[in-house]
């Protein structure tokens, strides 16, 4: 049963103990902020990157080709049978790249070994920007006139005799997947054997994360530069020599700097895209529209608006379609490999065990290694799970104390990409209804953080199907479980988070909140209580009077929660008189709820350097609230059963802060005697207090002597 204030009370003579309902298991007490926080993070929003060119033949071809313009072909030969080719790049276009080449971390190892040895793996994800870096790294080896692009049907091509491999130049060989996996460690000393025979230099590009092992001392990995470096570079190159500052007279080229640094590297959402680390091919895009037309200010956010989304959602569905992606996942089922990715979206921070289970129910089977050990989820497996693409995205983070010992963290600057990834999910790969289906599951669940979770996501959802997102939530409110009840409201809670939600969550809140189903009431007062007041404040203080009448409220703390989450939100001299208002109500649940509220907020001190004051005391003291107002409501606290005990413990408390304390005495005093005015049995239960509770526990309170003259007062 959850924890209600006033438990301890006894039970009055006059009214037998009432039993509460059978209830359900708890929930987690949670911070709003904390709710709110990591809400915000689902609904959110180098070099010259190459990518992939295949030369074959007189043209350049791949999705990288157009980074460096069309390759010129100076020479091209082949050993006759088309099973080796290759093609020297134009001396020109190759200079033309390093003068727009942002350095990478991984350039200077990579420079390191190619002049101690003549072959080397340069390993790193699709789209990173590697094979710039292997041609650069060539070109400072042989020269600029000296790079050739080589291609081979398989690797092993080239040991033969007749494979062209003229002396004196540099080499780059792009590996497919299927190529790669036929590289074994004798391949490669066969092939460094050659390469240092003929003076050359071959770098073999690829992935090779899943071989770093067996390749042992033939691998450098490919770390690419900060975006916001590949950025500027490519930036200023493009508008090389344009005046962009419609400069008086002579252009001295400084507008240039001023625009790309000043104009577009701080504009806040540039700033954020860049700070998510993209891939330099993705930067690449973005500097490609806005050098088309330099554009600034309002003009500059629209075009980024348009341009950043989609980029994202692309990046998204090549996580989630798995053949396209052409990555190395045969040892798993593609379902298998969707489900588990999108499962990292929706539980990013969870074990990675969790994000397999709720894989499971997504994609309705089995992995091949039992979930019950963390092992199978660390090293190549994992890597194979989660791709480059989303790898690059997510950090795992080693914990003990977790199943598996492994966690999956989305970094900061790609939270935007787990709401992407939903969106591809929704609209590409699985029906809304299935997918709010497996994410009521899971609130249904019995872990709080994958409730919460799940809840987020359905909230995400309301954007594509409002009403299908709001049948799933009612039918959650409605459940008897306080802890599938608090993922309802935290659902409802990022629903409204959604500007273009908010009226119709605010109407369907309003028709629960003046409802009879007291489950769906409930809800309403949890999502107020875990962010909603923040919002609508007024309206929290009318629904929450409206909730606060149901019986089933007598076991709950949600009204209490909703009052001090509009309270501490800077609303206290609206709450202050509403609760007053409610200590005059017919309802007995409602003064109850005051009361209780009032028992709550009494636990408050204010902020230094007045930490010595009561906040309500300190309220009044700024002329917030009115004395009398405060005075109204602990008469009620003091006087109800259910909440007698603890108000007058409390009062007790500040009557020994406020001890030396003349300001704070001085207004405890005042307070005390607005109390008991005309209340003859809270004036003979004070002198209960005094006498019997407070005498005795603080013998050498001087202001107890206060409160003794102002009994005997009264009481005349």
């Amino acid at each position: 049963m959850e924890p209600v204030d006033g438990e301890d009370e006894p039970a009055s003579p006059a009214e037998p103990a009432e039993e509460p309902p059978e209830e359900d298991d708890p929930e987690d007490l949670l911070d709003p902020g904390d709710v709110l926080r990591r809400l915000a993070g689902l609904l959110g929003g180098s070099t010259i990157d190459v990518g992939d060119v295949r030369v074959h033949g007189q043209n350049a071809t791949g999705p990288g080709a157009v980074a460096i313009g069309t390759v010129n072909v100076t020479a091209g030969r082949s050993d006759g049978a088309g099973r080796v080719w290759f093609e020297t790049l134009v001396e020109a276009g190759v200079r033309d790249t390093a003068s727009r080449y942002a350095h990478a971390p991984s350039d200077q190892r990579l420079d390191h070994h190619l002049q101690q040895h003549h072959l080397v793996c340069l390993s790193g994800p699709v789209g990173s920007g590697r094979f710039t870096s292997a041609t650069l790294a060539v070109a400072r080896r042989h020269g600029f006139e000296r790079v050739r692009v080589l291609g081979a049907d398989q690797v092993t091509d080239l040991l033969g005799a007749d494979a062209p491999l003229p002396a004196g130049h540099g080499y780059v060989l792009r590996l497919s997947e299927v190529t790669l996996r036929e590289v074994d460690g004798f391949t490669l000393v066969a092939l460094a054997a050659r390469a240092e025979a003929s003076d050359t230099t071959l770098i073999l590009v690829g992935d090779f994360s899943r071989r770093r092992h067996d390749l042992v001392g033939h691998i450098v990995e490919h770390r690419c530069a900060p975006a916001v470096e590949v950025f500027r570079g490519q930036l200023r190159h493009q508008l090389r020599g344009q005046c962009v500052g419609w400069c008086a007279g002579r252009c001295d080229g400084r507008c240039v700097e001023r625009y790309v640094d000043e104009e577009c590297v701080g504009h806040p959402l540039l700033s954020a895209y860049l700070a998510s680390e993209p891939r330099p091919g993705e930067v690449l895009d973005i500097v490609a529209t806005i050098a088309r037309t330099v554009p600034r200010g309002g003009a500059l956010a629209e075009r980024l608006e348009q341009l950043l989304p989609l980029q994202l959602r692309q990046r998204a569905a090549e996580i989630l379609d798995v053949r396209r992606g052409g990555e190395n996942v045969d040892a798993f089922p593609h379902d298998e490999v969707r489900a588990f990715r999108l499962s990292c979206a929706v539980l990013a921070g969870q074990p990675v065990t969790e994000i397999h289970q709720a894989a499971q129910r997504l994609a309705r089977f089995d992995f091949q290694e039992p979930a019950s050990t963390g092992a199978p989820f660390r090293g190549a497996v994992l890597d194979a799970l989660l791709g480059s693409t989303l790898g690059q995205a997510v950090t795992r983070l080693d914990d003990a104390s977790v199943p598996g010992g492994c966690r999956i963290e989305f970094s900061a600057g790609a939270q935007p990409l787990r709401s992407a990834l939903l969106d591809v999910a929704w609209t590409e790969w699985w029906s809304p209804r299935q997918l709010l289906d497996w994410l009521a599951d899971l609130i249904r669940g019995d872990l709080p953080v994958v409730r919460q979770a799940a809840a987020g996501a359905i909230g995400w959802s309301a954007t594509r199907d409002v009403q299908a997102a709001l049948d799933t939530v009612g039918e959650l409110a409605r459940e008897r479980r306080a802890g599938v009840r608090q993922a309802a409201a935290i659902v409802l809670v990022a629903m409204a988070m959604q500007p273009a939600l908010r009226t119709r969550i605010r109407t369907e809140i309003g028709q629960w909140a003046a409802g009879s189903a007291a489950h769906l009431q409930d809800t309403v007062a949890r999502a107020y209580s875990l962010g909603l007041a923040r919002l609508w404040p007024e309206s929290a203080l009318a629904q929450l009077r409206q909730v606060a009448r149901a019986r089933m409220q007598r076991w709950n703390n949600s009204v209490v929660r909703g009052l001090v989450e509009v309270y501490r939100n800077g609303h206290a001299a609206s709450v202050v008189p509403a609760l007053v208002d409610w200590t005059a109500s017919v309802d007995p649940e409602v003064r109850l709820h005051a009361a209780r509220t009032l028992r709550v907020l009494a636990d408050r001190w204010a902020e230094p350097p007045r930490e010595h004051w009561p906040e309500l005391l300190h309220l009044v003291d700024q002329r917030t609230i009115d004395l009398a107002d405060l005075a109204a409501l602990w008469a009620t606290a003091l006087s109800l059963p259910k909440t007698a005990y603890r108000s007058w413990r409390t009062l007790g408390f500040w009557l020994d802060r406020a001890d030396q304390q003349p300001a704070v005495a001085s207004h405890c005093l005042e307070l005390l005697r607005h109390v008991i005015a005309g209340q003859p049995a809270l004036c003979h239960r004070l002198d209960h207090q005094l006498r019997h509770v407070w005498r005795p526990v603080m013998p050498h309170n001087d202001l107890l002597d206060d409160v003794r003259r102002l009994i005997d007062e009264e009481m005349r």
